[in-house]
């Protein structure tokens, strides 16, 4: 079983996350922060990844913190629960349709972190939450995870429906990049042979 589990406490959060990549969707997700429970929610619906997060963070402050935070460990339960990488299809890119949004998300499950991220957002917050994290999170989640990874708005108008492209396109994108291929034969998907 592919799984990975990061516990994270600093002075500002305190986390525990656990993936199971063969998993079928399920999420238990507790933040402290609404709108990105619901982006958990539906990022492991949509990846097939069983996700489990807890944070107790410091929200009487703002949400920065806990879902920065949230998005470091994530993408080390990833980085653990993918080990070597063998076999894994390593590319993947998706066009997400939210409505009068759509996003494209690409991805190479490389070793390599970086992210491009053009996304802009009409509105400065969603409810409570500032829309200024949505970046924040895919930032921490691809260097911790050591993905590379471009998101682009190409176009879109709701600010809950774009940061919900975003997230949907990354969950989609992540699914087939980290699928088995039976055709590599457990080998690395890399002429280095090593990713």
């Amino acid at each position: 079983m592919r799984s990975g589990e990061v516990k994270r406490r600093t002075n500002e959060t305190d986390i525990a996350v656990k993936l199971v990549l063969d998993g079928t969707g399920k999420a238990e997700i507790s933040t402290g922060v609404g709108f990105f429970d619901h982006m958990l929610d539906l990022f492991a619906r949509h990846s097939l990844i069983d996700t489990t997060v807890t944070v107790k963070g410091d929200t009487h402050i703002d949400d920065h913190h806990s879902v920065e935070d949230a998005g470091i460990a994530l993408g080390e339960a990833l980085k653990q629960a993918l080990g070597d990488k063998k076999g894994i299809r390593r590319y993947a890119d998706v066009h997400l349709p939210m409505d009068e949004t759509l996003t494209r998300v690409a991805l190479d499950v490389s070793g390599r972190p970086f992210l491009v991220f053009r996304t802009e957002f009409k509105a400065e917050k969603i409810g409570t939450f500032d829309t200024e994290l949505v970046r924040e999170f895919f930032q921490a989640f691809a260097m911790s995870a050591g993905i590379t990874l471009h998101v682009e708005t190409l176009y879109g108008d709701n600010a809950h429906h774009i940061a919900e492209s975003c997230f949907k396109g990354l969950a989609r994108a992540l699914r087939q990049a980290i699928e088995v291929d039976p055709r590599e034969g457990g080998r690395v998907p890399s002429t280095k042979g090593a990713l």
